[in-house]
């Protein structure tokens, strides 16, 4: 029987070949950080990406299949958080290539605005450590609650809870955007350093993605 830990190394593999990833380190990140741990208790809701593409262009309602074994999760599939809402763990090829867009190096910062539970955001902590930081905000107080849980054992991880739009995460080499936004805001554009980036990727159904270089 196949261990959490050979599961979450295919499971990287996997993100690897369905977001064509450059990095090395964001492929390992993949690896390491336990996604069962941020979804809460199971019973887990898997929601595939054929589905949701259909309950997108509505011919059909999303259909989930519930799990209690963690081995499940690691797959390229979203996982419901609150499926009465639509809200969901995101399918980790779609936001491994916008991350990987980024480029992300060591020491940098990174603001994940829109972070949900916190998964994609201890990836991207993953990949910039330990000198590097990330700033998380989630407009959710339950999810932003979740988060800031989840993210404890992160020492350069803070979360904010409330509208990222109006929140000043500081000066960022980085800015992933995983919000209902179509493009990124002034304000933030204002924050990256000369030569940084940000992907925009607008949710719930993250149709596209816009890249910003300042």
């Amino acid at each position: 029987m196949l261990t959490l830990e050979d599961c979450r190394r295919f499971y990287a593999d996997e993100v690897r070949f369905a977001a064509n990833l450059t990095s090395a380190t964001l492929i390992e990140a993949f690896a390491r950080v336990p996604r069962e741990k941020f979804l809460g208790p199971p019973p887990w809701k898997i929601g595939s990406a054929d589905a949701r593409g259909l309950s997108i262009a509505g011919l059909g309602a999303m259909a989930y299949t519930a799990t209690e074994d963690p081995r499940d999760v690691y797959h390229n599939v979203v996982i419901a958080l609150d499926p009465a809402k639509d809200l969901n763990n995101g399918q980790p090829g779609a936001l491994a290539r916008w991350i990987d867009a980024l480029d992300l190096k060591p020491s940098e910062r990174v603001y994940h605005l829109g972070c949900g539970v916190g998964y994609y955001t201890a990836i991207m902590a993953e990949v910039v450590a330990p000198a590097g930081a990330v700033t998380g905000s989630e407009v959710h107080e339950g999810l932003a609650g979740r988060a800031r849980s989840n993210l404890s054992l992160y020492p350069n991880v803070k979360v904010h809870a409330g509208d990222g739009a109006a929140f000043d995460p500081g000066e960022c080499d980085a800015m992933l955007i995983n919000a209902g936004v179509t493009h990124p805001h002034r304000p933030w554009l204002g924050r990256l350093r000369e030569g940084a980036a940000a992907s925009c990727c607008p949710s719930p159904c993250h149709r596209a993605r816009g890249r910003v270089r300042g």
